[in-house]
């Protein structure tokens, strides 16, 4: 092998570099794909949900196999006080087929199975140690006492990329632009998930929630209904779990324990934990997304936006992929693997995933510095809701008085009004 030469060499087989993958081999390139896991998917983490605009652009009517869990058709959102908690429950049945749960084991596992079938070589259980510099351009990796080389190199390692960092591509990430993810799935019957959500075999819910799940650090909560499990976990920003020297283990099992979350948890069994580093920094802590012989694509190059309601980041992992498989395939045609030709890599991302990027560029800021966000208005919301349903025998106060009742002596009117009219821009 190491006197093989391949077209294109992708780093990791994520969402993102198994969908280079894919696309580079249909269009009959050589290609190898080094993971480091023991299989595709093995050190993969996410919260669970999937948009399938993504993979339907990446194989049209080809995913019928894929191993999804569920359909979301229940949208919750909850905001939740220690004792307390109000909750937002919406049914949209006439989404069809818009998003779905997955478990990265099974759903990594079966994109890589797919680019293998289309002739990818997938090299799991192998370190990345460097990348072949010469005169500038990457020329392919190092691995162990192995040399590798190729036209292309695309770096799909991951949010800590370390083998484009050592090798001076990118800079060293920011404590600031990253959230700790951490995650437990807990497995249940079928039977027990339809009835604690009401929902029917195949259909599910997606819960996020805010406040008291981390303990007022910026960030929340989150719940996925798999088909016999329950993914549930939080997403806290670094900067602010460090501030507060608060255990994010007992952060977590706080959570789980709140009256409003662990209700849907009895008598399940823990099968998985895991903790996840997660790029937050959004469009204004992107790095160089290419140079020469080098493109970045997923979470190693921050492709991830968080509005607080939605968190997409599998998405624009698959589009990346897509992007940079077309222009590898565009820059072997030319051969041109030049910074200059590669920069139609970012051209191509612009048509959605960096469109989107700067539509919320101030998301991350907005979300990371309310003073209020995650303590006084979650306070506030679920007063709001119990006092609107309390009847003690004195005389009852309109909706009006019963919001500033609520309001008064947590926080300014105006500061509300600013918030609300910055988060309305920022997400």
């Amino acid at each position: 092998m190491a006197d093989e030469k391949f077209d294109v060499i992708v780093i990791g087989a994520g969402l993102a570099g198994s969908a280079a993958a894919y696309r580079l081999a249909k269009a009959g390139l050589e290609v190898m794909v080094v993971d480091r896991g023991s299989e595709p998917g093995a050190k993969n983490m996410t919260g669970g949900r999937l948009y399938m605009h993504a993979l339907e652009k990446l194989m049209p009517g080809e995913w019928a196999d894929a191993p999804l869990e569920r359909e979301i058709t229940r949208e919750m959102m909850m905001m939740m006080t220690p004792e307390n908690s109000m909750s937002i429950d919406s049914m949209f049945p006439e989404m069809n087929q818009q998003s779905y749960t997955v478990l990265r084991g099974r759903f990594d596992a079966w994109l890589a199975s797919k680019a293998e079938e289309q002739g990818a070589m997938i090299i799991s259980g192998t370190t990345v140690d460097g990348l072949i510099i010469r005169d500038g351009k990457v020329c392919g990796i190092k691995t162990g006492e192995e040399e590798l080389e190729a036209d292309l190199v695309i770096s799909a390692e991951g949010v800590n990329a370390i083998v484009a960092e050592r090798a001076g591509l990118i800079k060293p990430i920011a404590l600031k632009d990253v959230a700790v993810g951490l995650k437990y799935v807990y497995k249940f019957s079928e039977d027990t998930i339809n009835e604690r959500f009401n929902s029917e075999s195949g259909k599910g819910a997606a819960m996020l929630c805010a406040g008291e799940c981390t303990k007022g650090i910026s960030g929340g909560g989150f719940l996925y209904t798999n088909k016999e499990s329950i993914s549930i976990g939080l997403v806290i920003d670094s900067n602010g779990w460090k501030n507060s020297k608060l255990p994010l283990a007992d952060v977590g099992e706080t959570f789980i324990q709140h009256p409003a979350i662990s209700r849907y948890l009895e008598g399940g069994e823990l099968v998985e934990y895991s903790a996840h580093l997660i790029p937050e920094g959004g469009y204004n802590s992107l790095p160089q997304l290419y140079s020469d012989g080098f493109l970045l694509a997923g979470d190693a190059a921050g492709l991830v936006v968080n509005r607080g309601f939605t968190v997409r980041g599998m998405d624009y992992a698959i589009l990346s992929g897509i992007a940079a498989a077309e222009t590898a395939i565009e820059a072997i045609d030319a051969n041109d693997f030049s910074k200059n030709f590669l920069k139609e890599y970012e051209n191509k991302l612009d048509q959605v995933v960096l469109k989107d990027l700067k539509t919320f560029r101030n998301s991350h800021d907005y979300i990371g510095h309310s003073q209020h966000l995650f303590t006084t208005y979650p306070e506030i919301a679920t007063d709001l809701m119990k006092n609107m349903y309390s009847v003690d025998g004195n005389s009852s106060k309109s909706i009006i008085g019963l919001v500033k009742g609520s309001i008064k002596g947590k926080v300014p009117i105006f500061s509300v009004l600013k918030d609300a009219v910055k988060g309305g821009k920022s997400l």
